[in-house]
């Protein structure tokens, strides 16, 4: 994000103590400057303005090879439209299309683990 543009990262996304969010100017995150992928070969992807910033992103991870799952009810746009077109053309150019609750539970991998019981807490 540009948070001399746009402000700050709103403390309710609450990211882990220690982490400073990415500036950037450019519409891919994967041309910021700091961006590191630190050998991970998927991403799971959400943001702003799906067909813009996400979509720029999502389409160079691809390029250089990286599966990208894109969580659909955590991407957002200022029109409907946007949204859906650019969710469409990312699934059209190989990205999986997932949600917030898929990707939790499958990180998780099995229930009755205290991280699916403190996931459960959140998706119920």
């Amino acid at each position: 994000q540009y948070p001399k543009g746009l402000g700050p990262t709103a403390a309710a996304v609450g990211l882990p103590e220690g982490l400073v969010p990415l500036e950037k100017t450019e519409f891919s995150a994967c041309r910021a400057d700091g961006f590191q992928l630190h050998g991970r070969q998927q991403v799971v992807l959400c943001g702003i303005e799906a067909h813009v910033c996400v979509a720029q992103t999502a389409l160079d991870l691809l390029e250089q090879g990286i599966e990208v799952h894109v969580v659909t009810d955590a991407v957002g746009s200022r029109h409907k439209r946007n949204r859906k077109v650019g969710l469409r053309r990312l699934e059209q150019a190989g990205c999986v299309l997932t949600t917030t609750e898929m990707v939790l539970l499958e990180l998780c991998e099995r229930a009755g683990t205290p991280e699916f019981k403190a996931i459960q807490r959140i998706i119920l």
